[in-house]
């Protein structure tokens, strides 16, 4: 199926532009993370897609989940609907990349909570697809990616959480995080914060986005 959308266009308009896809939190919009087009390379599209599954109390989710899914720290009973969100991006970032004559060797991925899960599970499991992964405040979990944490190597890396995050509890993901920061260049981000992207997380964002010459 074909995702809402909103997209910035690259300001370099007569060559394949490189892109950030960004996937946003659940209960949220194609509208909430795009607000960050701003401050992102102007040489990139930006492109901000909206999960599938419309929630009874408004927003989207890219797949169902209760408290319980983080309270017992796994979502391998999430795997269908994972992977049905999973296919229908892949699906849809492929059709972005033709339709605006897209550097299909510069892709990137970014996501918020939810999102981040997502981009966790296609920059890991797709890496191949991807230039750089950006999951922040999210969960991650070896239940639902193809490999064990040892296998993914090489790829670049950025995320965060917040010490104080109460959605998502930082001790639920930290030492997968840091497992696959010793096979990967991962820098991994922590702040006193909550379950939110704070000035200084986008302020160490740009500059790592800088600092990989995106």
């Amino acid at each position: 199926m074909d995702l809402d959308f909103l997209i910035r266009r690259s300001k370099n308009v007569n060559q394949n532009a490189g892109s950030i896809f960004m996937f946003h939190g659940y209960g949220s919009n194609k509208e909430d993370l795009f607000s960050l087009e701003q401050y992102l390379p102007k040489s990139h599209t930006i492109i901000s897609l909206e999960a599938p599954l419309k929630l009874p109390f408004g927003g989207f989710s890219w797949f169902d989940i209760d408290y319980s899914d983080v309270i017992e720290n796994n979502l391998d009973k999430r795997y269908k609907e994972i992977k049905e969100s999973i296919d229908s991006l892949l699906s849809n970032i492929d059709k972005h990349i033709q339709s605006e004559n897209l550097n299909e060797k510069d892709v990137s991925i970014l996501g918020f909570s939810q999102g981040g899960s997502i981009c966790w599970k296609l920059g890991l499991d797709f890496s191949n697809r991807f230039r750089r992964i950006m999951p922040l405040s999210s969960f991650i979990h070896p239940s639902y990616l193809n490999e064990d944490l040892n296998y993914y190597k090489g790829l670049e890396i950025y995320s965060s959480h917040g010490t104080l995050d109460e959605v998502i509890p930082i001790s639920l993901v930290e030492n997968y995080i840091e497992l696959l920061a010793k096979n990967n260049n991962l820098v991994f981000d922590k702040f006193d914060a909550g379950h939110t992207i704070s000035q200084m997380n986008l302020v160490n964002i740009l500059k790592w986005i800088d600092m990989t010459n995106l």
